[in-house]
């Protein structure tokens, strides 16, 4: 049928007879295959599979022009069907072509297929005379199912347009309605509640809404503010009732009511309501103040979170240093430390995150400790020390450091976990008891072997009875010095001394009278400010020990120079002597340095005047005396200030 054919315009006005075709008539499938094909592309659609050919559905009441324009479809690349209104349900097709007549019959199977496929299926409706004219007097329920009109006689050009149009609508309606679709089946089937409110009603709620609030009945039409809880309800409702058209979504924390119990959830509402839209079915379409909330239920979350939090809580409040760092960042940094870390290491988090905490070693570390540590960090493995630290006062410390991996799901090493505590005391006590233990086997042994020897040699009657007599008897008073020193040992291990203030000055003045007494020899200079100190008794043994050291051990006339000053908040006591100075095994103990079996003092002496210091916070030092003899020098925390005291001797004798 062509704008030339001689039988345009008149065909269709009359016909040869032709018995009607239904759908199953000349081989034609009553569920042909998909639509879009090469005669698609023809029609402006994109094909789809294969040469499948758009299926146009034939509805005239007049068989002879039925067969016209099927054999008109056929010629130019289309796949015509005749459809019978009684068997419409089981013919499929993309286009429906009627006329006055048939329209009636077909509207009811079209407008049930509409709403079943949500999406549009068009008809054609032929008819004589003017389009517009025709389609308004036609019936509103008619009218509703009629895509275009289109007058006859019919002209190819025309005819082929509309239909491609139509197609094309049809084509945009199912991929609308896929995604329409999609949209319900994502909202439908998200772990997420979604609610539609409208007007402050619930109209939708999906699956995972109505399991939040467990509502298995449903929630339609329900007051929305009715599950939220009455402490959140007011800055809800307010929060609905601002929302405006287009406006930002607003994120809020908020608590469902379900039964007798909270649901602590984060909502993010958004206005929704648009006169032109059209949401997918189940869904609705609204007008009017409607807004979407979803609410994620944040329990789980919550709970890990107060959990960390009651985590960072216990760290922060534990006894012991706790620090990470962090090896994939550059130089293994530190990335946390607790209150603890702080007060053991004299330095605050803002000055130690993101520093190596090699800051905390200092020149008396040991090496091999420090390799140790960086050996095991290398490997990922975990390693346990006791290392040398420094706080930035100077002071030393002993921390007990133990290292442990963290490692992520894939087994590599995330983080290093470590735990510090300071065991400068117990390394104290343990120095101490070694001491002890030296002079026991040492000392006490040479000792007896002394005794036992000599006590032979009188029973053998070998030499001369008095003179074994005077070794035993010299043995025996080293043994009584030796459980003299014990005593003074086991003093100066008490932790439950009590500290007391005292005077220095006065406490020198005292000891330098009794050294005058008992050693009249003995030339003293002195030079004593007045300053208060603590003690637990152990400090005047230690200056005693000092004293009683630089005359014993003196090689010519003792002379002794003795000096107080303060130096900030420290007094500074200078004790220098004219003897042979002090060996340097002797002096491990005034420098802190640990014995050896083949390295170690005479005795207890020196290390009680550290012991003594230590305990109340002060610091012990040597340094040889220019021309000769020995400087002892002590530093220790001023406690009181006051004014000098008349009393207070100065001078030399």
């Amino acid at each position: 049928m062509t704008d030339d054919d001689p039988r345009n315009g008149s065909a269709l006005d009359g016909s040869p007879d032709r018995p009607p075709r239904r759908s199953g008539d000349a081989g034609m499938s009553a569920d042909p295959p998909p639509l879009f094909g090469l005669a698609a592309e023809r029609s402006g659609l994109d094909p789809t599979d294969g040469d499948r050919r758009p299926r146009i559905g034939c509805c005239l009441s007049r068989d002879g022009h039925e067969q016209l324009l099927a054999e008109w479809l056929e010629e130019h690349g289309y796949d015509p069907v005749r459809v019978d209104p009684e068997t419409i349900d089981a013919v499929r097709f993309d286009l429906c072509i009627v006329d006055r007549r048939t329209l009636g019959d077909v509207r009811g199977p079209i407008l049930e297929r509409h709403s079943r496929s949500q999406s549009l299926l068009p008809v054609l409706l032929l008819t004589p005379g003017d389009t517009g004219e025709t389609l308004a007097a036609l019936p509103a329920p008619l009218a509703a199912v009629v895509t275009d009109v289109v007058s006859i006689p019919l002209r190819t050009p025309i005819l082929k347009r509309r239909l491609e149009s139509a197609l094309r609508t049809r084509r945009l309606s199912r991929d609308l309605a896929g995604s329409r679709e999609r949209y319900r089946q994502l909202v439908e089937h998200t772990p997420a509640a979604v609610f539609l409110v409208h007007d402050g009603r619930i109209t939708y709620a999906n699956a995972a809404a109505e399991r939040l609030l467990g509502a298995d009945g449903g929630l339609r039409g329900e007051p929305f503010a009715r599950f939220v809880a009455s402490a959140d309800r007011d800055r809800v409702l307010d929060l609905i009732g601002a929302m405006s058209p287009g406006g930002s979504i607003e994120f809020v924390d908020v608590d469902f009511r379900r039964n007798d119990y909270a649901i602590p959830t984060e909502l993010a509402v958004a206005r929704v309501d648009d006169e032109d839209a059209t949401w997918p079915a189940g869904i609705g379409q609204f007008s009017g103040h409607t807004v979407q909330i979803v609410a994620h239920d944040v329990s789980r979350r919550q709970a890990r979170e107060d959990q960390l939090k009651l985590y960072r809580r216990a760290m922060d409040a534990a006894t012991v240093g706790i620090s990470i760092t962090n090896p994939s960042l550059p130089d293994n940094p530190l990335i946390y430390v607790n209150d603890e870390f702080e007060r053991i290491t004299g330095r605050s988090r803002d000055d130690v995150l993101g520093r190596n905490p090699r800051f905390l070693q200092t020149e008396h570390t040991d090496p091999d400790t420090v390799a140790r540590i960086r050996a095991a960090i290398d490997a990922g493995e975990p390693v346990s020390v006791e290392i040398r630290n420094g706080r930035p006062d100077g002071t030393e410390w002993y921390n007990q450091l133990d290292i442990t991996p963290i490692e992520g799901p894939d087994g590599e090493v995330e983080y290093f976990l470590g735990f510090q505590r300071d065991v400068t005391d117990r390394h104290e006590r343990e120095q101490r008891l070694a001491v002890l233990d030296r002079v026991l086997r040492h000392d006490l042994r040479n000792r007896l072997n002394v005794v036992a020897g000599h006590a032979a040699e009188i029973e053998a009657g070998n030499g001369d009875a008095a003179e074994h007599a005077e070794a035993i008897r010299n043995a025996a008073e080293s043994l009584l010095g030796l459980s003299d020193a014990a005593r003074r040992f086991r003093s100066a291990m008490r932790e439950d001394a009590p500290l007391e203030r005292v005077r220095l000055d006065r406490l020198l003045v005292d000891l330098l009278e009794t050294v005058a007494e008992t050693d009249p020899v003995v030339t003293i200079h002195r030079e004593l400010s007045c300053v208060t100190v603590r003690s637990n008794g152990g400090l005047q043994l230690a200056i005693e020990e000092i004293l009683t050291n630089a005359i014993t051990h003196a090689d010519r006339d003792p002379e002794i120079a003795i000096t107080i000053r303060t130096e900030g908040d420290e007094a500074v006591l200078r004790i220098a002597d004219n003897g042979p100075g002090i060996p340097a095994t002797e002096r491990n103990a005034l420098e802190g340095t640990a014995e050896t079996p083949t390295d170690h003092g005479s005795g207890l002496g020196l290390w009680l005047v550290r012991w003594a210091v230590t305990d109340v916070d002060g610091e012990v030092s040597y340094a040889a005396n220019d021309p000769r003899g020995a400087v002892i020098t002590l530093r220790l925390p001023i406690v009181e200030e006051r004014e000098p005291d008349p009393d207070s001797e100065t001078g030399g004798s």
